[in-house]
C-alpha cells in the first residue's frame, strides 16, 4: 500500500511540474495578435555587386523607413542595418518567397528573387508604424511561407 501511495505521490508531482513548466528562455510568449515594435534608425545595406533592380528596391525601402542613414553598399553585412540578400537562397524546386527577420539593432531580408524582394518591401510598408515621427518595425519573423507553430 505504501508503494502505491508513494507512486501516486511521485506521479502527482510529475503532473504538476509538467503542467507548470517554465517557458522557453524564461520568458512567456506574447499573445498571438500582439507585436513588439522596435525603433528603426538603421540604414538599408546590400552587397556591392547588386543589380540595378535591387538597388532601386533598397532606395525605396530606405525612403519607406525614413532612414536617416540611407543605403550602404558593402561586401558583407556590417550589422546594425537592414541587410538585403537576393538570390543567395533558391528554394528549388519549392515555391519562391522571402523571409524578413527584424531584431532591435538589425535585420535581414532574404528573398529568392527580385520579385520576392519587392513583395517583402511592400510587406514592410504595411507592417511599419510611425510614432513621434520615428519609424518602428515589428520584431520577429515576417515571411511569405506558412508558419507552423512550435509551441
Amino acid at each position: 500500500m505504501r508503494r502505491i501511495t508513494f507512486n501516486f505521490f511521485i506521479f502527482s508531482l510529475l503532473v504538476i511540474t509538467l503542467s507548470h513548466s517554465a517557458p522557453v528562455n524564461g520568458q512567456e510568449h506574447p499573445p498571438k495578435n500582439t507585436a513588439t515594435f522596435t525603433p528603426w534608425p538603421w540604414p538599408v545595406a546590400l552587397p556591392t555587386d547588386s543589380s540595378a533592380e535591387i538597388k532601386t528596391a533598397a532606395n525605396q525601402l530606405a525612403k519607406t523607413l525614413n532612414s536617416p542613414l540611407g543605403v550602404h553598399q558593402t561586401d558583407q553585412n556590417p550589422g546594425c542595418t537592414l541587410w538585403l540578400e537576393v538570390g543567395s537562397w533558391k528554394p528549388n524546386p519549392s515555391t519562391p518567397g522571402y523571409l524578413i527577420l527584424i531584431q532591435p539593432g538589425g535585420g535581414r531580408i532574404i528573398a529568392s528573387d527580385v520579385q520576392q524582394l519587392q513583395l517583402a518591401v511592400d510587406q514592410l510598408k504595411q507592417k511599419k508604424r510611425v510614432r513621434d515621427g520615428k519609424t518602428e518595425l515589428p520584431v520577429g519573423l515576417i515571411t511569405s511561407y506558412p508558419i507552423h507553430p512550435t509551441h
